[in-house]
Formats: C-alpha cells, sequence, structure tokens
C-alpha cells in the first residue's frame, strides 16, 4: 500500500519540473527578442549623443537627421556594424576607436574637413563621406595613416561634392571595387587613370559632373588603363571595346613618349623612332637622307616602276632603270591587221594568190 502514493509523488513532481523549465524556457525567449538589435534615434533633433541603454545587442544604430556636433558616447557599442550619422553638423571624425566590428559608414552632408582617426575600424567596408562643408571654399583631406589602415578592407567609397582636384590620395585602397566621386574638380583625366591604375579591384567608377568628362578621349583613356573596370559613369563597358580602347591608348602613349623626347639624327636614333612607332621598311639610311633632298623634281613613275616601294626623293634620280632582260617581257608576235572590204574591181582573188595569206613568221 505504501509504494502507491510513493509513485504518484513522483509523477507529481517530473510535472512540476516540466512546467518550470517551460516557464524558464518562455522567459530567455522573451528577453532574446527584447533584445533592442536597431537603436532608431533619427530626426529627434538631439545636439549630443545621449548614453544608449543595454549598449551590448545594438547592431544599427540610426542617429541621422539632427543638430549632432560632435561623436561621443561610442565607446560601449562595439558590437554594432552599421552606423548612420548622415545630415548633422558633425565637425571631425572622432570617437570611433571602439567600433572594431563597424562595416558600413555613413557621414554625408556634414562638416568634416579631415578624414582621420580611423585606424580602429578593421572590417569597414564602406564609407560614405560625400557633402562635407558645402559652405566652404576647402576641398576634403584625407590622412595617410587612416587611408592606409582601412585600404586592407574598404570597398566602396562614396566622395562626391567634395571639391576634390586629384586622387593622388587612392592609391593605399587597394581592395576597392566602386567609387563615386561626383561633382568634384577634378580636371587632369590622365593623371587620375595613372593614380587609380594600380587599384586592379576597381570595377565600378562614377565621374559624372566633373570637368574632365567634358574633354576628348576621357572615356578612352579610363577605360584603358583600368584593367578590370566594368562600368563607368553608370553604363556598361563591353568587352570588344575594351581591348580596342587598351590598345589605342598604347599607340597614343608611344607617339606622346617620342613627341616629348627628342630623337638625335643618328642612326640609332632614326631605329628608336621606327621602334616607337612601329612603321616597316628601311630604316636609318632611308630616314637620314631625307634632308639631302634636292630641288631638282624626280623622274616621273614609268611602267617600269610597277614594283615601287617606299622611297626618299633623294633615291629617285639615282635609281637605275630595270634592264630589259630582268623586268621586260620578251617580244610577242604582233597582231595580225585588221581585214579590209573588197572593192567591186576586186571581187575574185588572181590566180595565184590565195584567199587567205599565209600567217608570217618573225625572227
Amino acid at each position: 500500500m505504501n509504494k502507491t502514493p510513493k509513485l504518484s509523488e513522483l509523477k507529481q513532481s517530473e510535472e512540476r519540473m516540466r512546467t518550470q523549465a517551460k516557464k524558464i524556457l518562455r522567459q530567455k525567449s522573451s528577453d532574446i527578442l527584447k533584445k533592442q538589435t536597431h537603436l532608431f534615434m533619427h530626426d529627434k533633433c538631439l545636439t549630443k549623443i545621449p548614453v544608449p541603454k543595454n549598449p551590448n545587442h545594438v547592431v544599427y544604430a540610426y542617429y541621422h537627421n539632427n543638430q549632432i556636433s560632435k561623436i561621443e558616447n561610442f565607446e560601449n557599442l562595439y558590437n554594432i556594424t552599421h552606423l548612420h550619422l548622415q545630415w548633422n553638423k558633425i565637425t571631425k571624425l572622432e570617437g570611433l576607436e571602439a567600433m572594431h566590428c563597424l562595416k558600413k559608414l555613413y557621414l554625408g552632408n556634414n562638416k568634416i574637413s579631415v578624414v582621420e582617426n580611423l585606424e580602429g575600424l578593421r572590417y569597414l567596408e564602406e564609407l560614405h563621406i560625400e557633402k562635407q562643408n558645402l559652405d566652404g571654399s576647402d576641398a576634403l583631406c584625407f590622412d595617410p595613416r587612416s587611408i592606409i589602415y582601412i585600404g586592407a578592407s574598404l570597398k566602396i567609397l562614396n566622395v562626391s561634392e567634395n571639391k576634390l582636384t586629384d586622387m593622388a590620395w587612392a592609391k593605399p585602397l587597394r581592395r576597392l571595387e566602386v567609387l563615386i566621386a561626383k561633382k568634384n574638380m577634378l580636371h587632369d583625366y590622365q593623371s587620375t587613370a595613372d593614380e587609380l591604375c594600380t587599384l586592379l579591384g576597381l570595377v565600378d567608377i562614377n565621374f559624372l559632373g566633373n570637368p574632365m568628362t567634358r574633354k576628348h578621349r576621357y572615356k578612352e583613356t579610363i577605360i584603358a588603363r583600368c584593367s578590370q573596370l566594368r562600368v563607368l559613369d553608370t553604363v556598361s563597358i563591353h568587352n570588344t571595346s575594351k581591348t580596342f580602347m587598351r590598345n589605342f591608348d598604347k599607340i597614343v602613349r608611344l607617339r606622346q613618349l617620342h613627341e616629348k623626347n627628342k630623337i638625335e639624327t643618328t642612326r640609332k636614333g632614326v631605329d628608336e623612332f621606327f621602334d616607337l612607332n612601329m612603321l616597316p621598311g628601311p630604316r636609318a639610311q632611308s630616314a637620314l637622307s631625307i634632308s639631302e633632298i634636292s630641288n631638282v623634281k624626280p623622274k616621273p613613275v614609268t611602267a617600269f616602276d610597277s614594283t615601287y616601294a617606299f622611297m626618299p626623293r633623294a633615291f629617285w634620280r639615282t635609281r637605275k632603270s630595270p634592264s630589259p632582260r630582268e623586268g621586260i617581257a620578251p617580244p610577242m608576235e604582233p597582231p595580225p591587221p585588221p581585214k579590209q572590204p573588197l572593192s567591186e574591181n576586186e571581187g575574185f582573188p588572181i590566180k595565184g594568190i590565195l584567199k587567205k595569206p599565209m600567217p608570217m613568221k618573225y625572227i
């Protein structure tokens, strides 16, 4: 009789344990759901960044469209990956050292003059820093230390409307794939192409609104120098046009190099000239004799000069006409005379004369 109550008590205790475990699981799931991963602080007329609650769980932070002038209180936001700070009054980049997981940073429409203090952002992939200090006349500057540090991870960069005059600062961005630099002050497309040709991963460039886009051979030069480029100014590039522009750019650069460097009037200099310009035919002897042209007009070209090739005028007079055995074919048998109509008196042939005369042989 004592065994039956014990079994019932065990069953009741098991049921209680199950109910308690279910309650604990419900509480944990509710706590996980209550974790705030998105921090919405935009359009609230904030002048300072407040200290966030539960900063460890925040992954996306939105602080755009406010009156914030300083970046602060981000020491505990070390799990954040997306930070929106556009349309504020920020004047200096600072306070981002603890954000080691940050991947996308939006800083458009602020008053930043120098891109600096980005050494802690080792995983930064996108940087949007367009339209800085629109009221001022100074261009946006870049700290070389920060550019070198983020160059190992940065893939997308937007620097539109920042009064930039050159692109030399972008050389350390070796993993850059997309470059947006619209409405700047870029005039020299050749130097821009030389500065971007080392970025082997660059596939998309947008230079719309710059003065250099209206110049002759702008697109040809940019496409030819940037080997992996696929899209230029929102227009896709075909592979056939890319290969053609590369070959065309090589020829143009060779000729420009020759024009800059004066070639000596020696046999070696003439050979160098023909090598650069890829011209066939006689080189040193014919080119050097061009300066010895006399005022006497050359003889007109006759039928014997059918094998005429490129030769300066100075050689025309000294050239000997080919002998009959070399260039002229042997004499042929002359054609027979045309048949003349017979008159009335000559209706019948005279005896001893054939109707058809014998052909004459010439020795």
